[in-house]
């Protein structure tokens, strides 16, 4: 079982920001929705009027996925959630929420304290706020080139300046350094896998037209260390967020949303799908897509997933059983928990909650295997460990755990490598077409157990043994004198993997044209060898072919044919004579048989003008 630890151990923490706009406890009732108002379309000037801008934290820097081990979660006061779901966020997270006022605060306790929340896992944050989409305008999480949490403030797209004042806020309650990010940008149009890669609508473009892309890139990099992936807008209105379509499960895999046949965006979400099953994900393969049906109204994607747990959307149609069994299905080992609510077609769980990683978090950074090739040796496994905390790693706890058709998974110890934080353990040879699942395990002296991936044993990761290629083709080949060559090996690789083909030590006459062996055979008798070698990424199969090219009714192979090789036929027919080399030379006539009317045929050519030898 995972261990949890939160750096916010206070019931209560109360705090008072002053802000440059009153706002009533009756405006924070009646929060602002999550697109523009009439009037905020005609305040657009007013976007990151007061935004203070910084330099970028110090590198390397890497931006906090949302399946990271998480110590709490930000949602606001008045609810945008029910609390059901506070109750069930308040089990095993702190949940800190923002508040208007000590009167408003006190609402929030009665309210929270009768609706069964852990009260001891609840901070509270007098902060006026505009609005409920806390994901929206609240901080964005990073480790910055120090091994410290900080915040990351972007312009928030809405000219609502007590919302977009949050992540200082907050950043001064925690501690945390904030940097603010000169863009405008908004939580839910941003992804991050926690390994450099991130994603957004063109949102972000549009709304920053006063840089170019490669600036908004650059700067993306320089303030989360992520390279950045902007897509085009799927719905023709709306916020254009990408949690409204799509949303990472791991670095590997993302689930896309679909809809109904004759939907406006049914074909642009189909080739949406298709484009990034196409693109290579940070973990060195093309990204797995999961597909949600998703009917009008149904916003299955806006999910928060918070250590072991993934809160859904639902809406208490016929539809729910089947999101819910989609997420059960592309996330095993995971508690998928379904919630109604206030939901929308672009706004639901994920729009109103802000995980927060926690800043003392075990790390495991590993790319995982695919396939592996040979069955000597073992398998590689690499990973970087990093220890936040800094009470140091159990050294007995550094293991990587296998299994193939087993049911009980068996363990290898990690070594430490030259380079700090980089560890490795091979995983025993197993015999080829073997399907090996593994996870990495680590502990540190802070109580903190991980595993990579995260949630262990359910999900481990998967790679197959490779099987080489095995070339079918026979090791020889006849041509008659001066034909066409063109020879490219049959082969079977039956884990589909790309195979390259390529020739040694062959005859100047052939030449190597793509996959094959191409050239004009010469108008003399002649037997030559090349190799052949068929390779796959990790192994090969290699053949000797012989190539004899034969002159037709040359049947005793003397380079020529006159009346010795008449001569010859009848003892190989008649006499029990030798046969001829190649057999295929003394079918003169093509006629499938080699007998008398042979004999004949080259009788009638070398002394009766009749036709040449024709052999297949």
């Amino acid at each position: 079982m995972k261990c949890r630890h939160f750096i916010l151990t206070a019931t209560l923490i109360f705090l008072l920001i002053p802000v440059a706009i009153n706002a009533t406890q009756e405006n924070e009732e009646e929060f602002l929705p999550i697109e523009l108002t009439p009037d905020e379309m005609l305040r657009l000037d007013e976007i990151g009027k007061n935004f203070v801008r910084t330099s970028p934290p110090p590198a390397p820097i890497r931006n906090c996925s949302e399946w990271e081990p998480s110590e709490g979660v930000i949602i606001r006061w008045p609810l945008g959630i029910s609390i059901d779901i506070v109750a069930e966020l308040s089990e095993d997270l702190m949940v800190t929420t923002l508040v208007g006022s000590t009167s408003s605060m006190n609402s929030a306790i009665s309210s929270y304290s009768s609706g069964g929340v852990n009260m001891a896992n609840t901070q509270f944050i007098i902060a006026s706020t505009n609005s409920i989409w806390t994901r929206d305008y609240g901080p964005w999480f990073i480790f910055d080139g120090n091994d410290e949490m900080a915040i990351v403030d972007h312009i928030y797209n809405r000219p609502r300046p007590l919302d977009d004042q949050i992540p200082w806020t907050i950043g001064a309650e925690w501690g945390m350094n904030v940097y603010g990010m000169d863009l405008v940008h908004t939580g839910g149009n941003h992804m991050s896998d926690g390994l450099g890669m991130s994603m957004s609508t063109q949102l972000t473009y549009s709304e920053n037209s006063g840089r170019t892309h490669a600036e908004v890139d650059s700067i993306m990099l320089a303030f989360l260390g992520n390279n950045y992936t902007v897509l085009d807008y799927i719905e023709s209105g709306g916020i254009h967020h990408i949690d409204c379509w799509a949303k990472f499960l791991n670095p590997g895999t993302i689930l896309v949303k679909d809809v109904p046949t004759g939907s406006y965006s049914h074909d642009l979400l189909d080739a949406r799908a298709e484009y990034l099953s196409q693109q290579i994900s940070a973990w060195g393969r093309p990204y797995e897509i999961v597909r949600i049906y998703c009917p009008y109204g149904t916003a299955y994607t806006n999910s928060i997933i918070l250590n072991d747990k993934v809160f859904v959307p639902i809406f208490g149609d016929s539809y729910d059983a089947t999101a819910i069994s989609t997420y059960e299905d592309a996330m095993p080992g995971y508690e998928i928990i379904g919630f109604t609510g206030s939901w929308l077609d672009d706004d639901a769980i994920h729009c109103r909650t802000m995980g927060v990683p926690d800043r003392e978090m075990l790390y495991i950074e590993h790319v995982p295997l695919y396939v592996a090739g040979g069955t000597a040796g073992g398998y590689l496994v690499s990973a970087k460990i990093t220890d936040y905390s800094d009470q140091g790693l159990i050294a007995d706890s550094l293991k990587v755990y296998y299994r193939t058709k087993s049911p009980t998974f068996s363990s290898v110890a990690l070594n430490s490598t030259a380079v700090p934080d980089s560890f490795y353990a091979y995983i025993p040879a197993q015999s080829p077409g073997a399907v090996v699942s593994y996870y990495i395990q680590a502990a540190d002296n802070s109580g903190r157990v991980e595993t990579h991936p995260y949630i262990g044993a359910p999900w481990a990761h998967q790679f197959y043994v490779n099987s080489p290629p095995t070339i079918l083709s026979g090791d020889s080949l006849m041509y008659q004198t001066g034909a066409e060559i063109g020879y490219r090996p049959d082969y079977e690789d039956i884990n589909d993997t790309a195979c390259t083909i390529e020739y040694f030590d062959y005859p100047g006459w052939l030449a190597v044209a793509g996959d094959s062996l191409t050239g004009t055979a010469p108008e003399t008798p002649v037997s030559v060898e090349f190799d052949v070698r068929v390779s796959d990424q990790f192994s090969y199969d290699e053949q000797t072919v012989n190539l004899m090219v034969y002159l037709c009714g040359d049947v005793n192979a003397d380079g020529s044919c006159n009346i010795l090789d008449i001569t010859f036929l009848i003892n190989y027919l008649y006499k029990s004579g030798p046969p001829p080399v190649p057999i295929e030379s003394a079918d003169v006539n093509i006629s499938g048989d080699i007998n008398i009317l042979d004999i004949t045929y080259l009788i009638n050519y070398l002394y009766k003008s009749g036709p040449p030898p024709i052999c297949e």
